[in-house]
């Protein structure tokens, strides 16, 4: 019996510098966010607001 794919899995795109994808990025940081703990979601929060400022 074949199993049922997830069709969120993805894989991550990464630049040719060796960074994450901005999209992507951004995308991870919202997931973790969902199922970390307060402290550590304000740390990723401050994490993304970083990231958004190099565009």
């Amino acid at each position: 019996m074949k199993e049922k794919t997830d069709n969120n899995s993805r894989s991550l795109k990464w630049e040719r510098n060796g960074e994450l994808a901005h999209k992507d990025l951004s995308e991870l940081i919202e997931r973790l966010k969902n199922v970390e703990s307060e402290h550590i979601s304000s740390e990723l929060t401050r994490l993304g607001t970083k990231s958004n400022l190099k565009d």
